[in-house]
């Protein structure tokens, strides 16, 4: 057996936080090695140390058997280390290309050295088309999907040759087929020598991919253990300190005799979704699926007012209504929880209380002052009762887990007094247990009379969570089903099978 690289009693403190106890941790030559455990469990800490991001407090680090310092990105990228990040990181008006081979593009030969576009070109083709052969790289990154975005960035680290690549929740925003050629790219990656850990929340992947699997808990390394000698539950079990109980999918009611407080009509955008119609019930979720480029996160767009339908109308309790900007959706309290939740959902350096409080700043005002003690006191309310996990409500957003960044948003939505809420995504990159109270509050929100949207590419989640569900498929509605009667297979069937099932 050899070791690549090698952790011994790495410990990192941040204020008030124990991030890292005394990890010691191993990544075998060729192999991948999976790190799994809760949101705050020490995984993307350690890996920021491995790539120089944050320096240990304590601890060594060993590669290929020495000791090394990595004092920044740069030095690791030099060792051979690189990472595949969960939140897209790309430069979006810079061609595909440009962010491909971003930090060492080629030069021409001469004295003043110029950019080699077309072996720029050459180069990042080359790469991508290991993982997508549809993407063009002269097009700018911006005009990619975020799947696709994703795969540029697994792209950039493939161009350089890393040896040992973390793969940071690499499938959270894939389909099933993009998944499945990823994997096919790992492993070949394996069977060329290279290392791997990935981190992922979804168990199926982490014990179908993984040689050996290392279990994390409040800073801690609890456990490595191969995937032939454990099961999923013995893993929950270990990243949660016990065992955790499982929710059955519950018998549903059907909602479609409750009122309907919403309503799509023919809506058309060009290029992103065409004659799509739909109801809302009061109280009810609406489950979206689709694959990734069906139109669902394009739809919901329009529906909020971020970019305009060409066509088509939408009701809010039989009355039309127009979204020209998202404020006009919050006036009519209507809602939105977006996919990219660091990018669009949060402002990272904001404190708890005023990112809950963004869409309803104004009701706080009072001659030209906030008044801070109403504000939190509301804030402090809704921290209680959905369960926020923070130290205070002064704590910035972005030292929150991912669970507790999405309740915060949810809790906007409240204070905002949304009675409509779309959620695109919601539990992409959290761990089981912020997964089910995610779930959870949902439920409890609908009892309230709160009616709610969901998109998801996890098939599984949207048979979960959903009373109904709508099928898309290339910007097209295919059909829909009660969440009784679905299955993945009859999800999958009706996506696939045009003009039937309508």
């Amino acid at each position: 057996m050899s070791i690549l690289l090698q952790t011994q009693n790495i410990s990192k403190n941040f204020p008030g936080v124990k991030a890292l106890d005394s990890v010691s941790i191993s990544a075998e030559d060729g192999k991948i090695h999976s790190i799994v455990g809760e949101n705050g469990a020490g995984k993307s800490t350690l890996m920021n140390v491995l790539m120089g991001i944050y320096q240990p407090d304590n601890g060594q680090i060993f590669y290929k058997g020495e000791s090394v310092r990595i004092h920044s990105p740069v030095d690791a990228q030099k060792l051979g280390i690189g990472i595949v990040a969960q939140e897209l990181n790309l430069v979006p008006n810079m061609s595909i290309a440009e962010n491909i081979t971003l930090g060492m593009f080629p030069l021409k030969k001469g004295v003043i050295k110029r950019v080699d576009n077309l072996r720029q070109i050459e180069i990042a083709q080359k790469t991508i088309d290991k993982l997508n052969p549809d993407i063009q790289v002269q097009q700018k990154a911006k005009s990619l999907s975020v799947a696709n975005q994703q795969l540029v960035q697994i792209a950039r680290v493939l161009s350089f040759g890393a040896e040992l690549i973390i793969f940071d929740e690499p499938t959270a925003s894939l389909t099933d087929k993009e998944s499945e050629q990823l994997f096919k790219v790992i492993h070949e990656l394996k069977d060329s020598g290279t290392t791997i850990f990935y981190i992922s929340h979804r168990m199926n992947e982490i014990m179908a991919l993984s040689d050996s699997i290392s279990v994390m808990r409040d800073g801690c390394l609890i456990d490595t253990v191969s995937p032939e000698s454990t099961t999923i539950d013995q893993l929950v079990s270990l990243m949660v300190g016990r065992a955790l109980h499982k929710n059955e999918r519950a018998v549903k009611e059907s909602k479609v005799s409750n009122p309907i407080v919403f309503s799509v009509r023919n809506l058309t955008r060009k290029k992103e979704f065409t004659d799509v119609s739909f109801d809302l019930h009061e109280g009810e979720i609406l489950g979206i699926s689709g694959l990734v480029g069906s139109g669902r996160t394009e739809l919901a767009n329009a529906i909020f007012g971020m970019t305009s339908p060409d066509s088509g109308v939408m009701l809010l309790n039989g009355k039309e209504i127009t979204h020209r900007h998202p404020k006009d959706a919050i006036n009519h309290h209507i809602a939105y929880v977006p996919e990219e939740r660091r990018q669009m959902g949060i402002i990272p350096l904001l404190s708890v209380a005023k990112n809950m409080a963004l869409s309803h700043t104004s009701h706080y005002f009072h001659h030209g002052m906030i008044d801070d003690v109403q504000l939190n006191n509301d804030v402090s309310s809704y921290i209680n009762s959905l369960g926020i996990k923070v130290s205070s409500n002064h704590q910035q957003i972005k030292n929150l887990s991912g669970g507790n960044q999405q309740k915060v948003i949810i809790a906007r939505c409240l204070l905002a007094k949304s009675k409509i809420i779309i959620l695109d995504e919601p539990t992409r990159g959290i761990d089981i247990q912020a997964k089910q109270e995610i779930h959870n509050l949902l439920r409890q929100l609908t009892e309230t009379g709160v009616s709610i949207i969901v998109i998801s590419s996890e098939l599984e989640e949207i048979l979960d969570i959903s009373d109904r569900i709508m099928v898309m498929h290339e910007g097209e509605k295919k059909g829909e089903i009660e969440a009784q009667e679905a299955t993945q297979e009859k999800l999958m069937h009706i996506a696939l099978t045009a003009g039937e099932n309508q």
